[in-house]
């Protein structure tokens, strides 16, 4: 584990030591989750269908973005290797 990540678990550990516990003497209505799943199931479904229906999409443009970055970074080597293969040892 990172030094950062570890001091950041204890900072938030004793951060949460420090708080007070009180009870929170809430009611929630059950027919309230019933709404927010109506209206959240929905939203779920569209997004996941709109990332079916785009993925070809999404996996090529991914595809062309990794492909430029090889190239650039082959691209850099080819250059360096063939300057050192001059004859002479000069590079222009």
């Amino acid at each position: 584990m990172k030094r950062s990540t570890l001091i950041g678990m204890i900072a938030v550990g004793a951060l949460l030591a420090c708080v007070p516990l009180q009870p929170a003497y809430a009611y929630i209505d059950p027919n309230s989750a019933g709404a927010l799943y109506q209206f959240l199931f929905p939203l779920l479904i569209a997004i996941g269908s709109a990332f079916a229906f785009l993925r070809r999409t999404i996996v090529r443009a991914c595809t062309r973005l990794a492909h430029a970055v090889v190239a650039i970074v082959r691209g850099g080597r080819g250059r360096a290797t063939h300057e050192s293969r001059r004859p002479g040892g000069h590079a222009e």
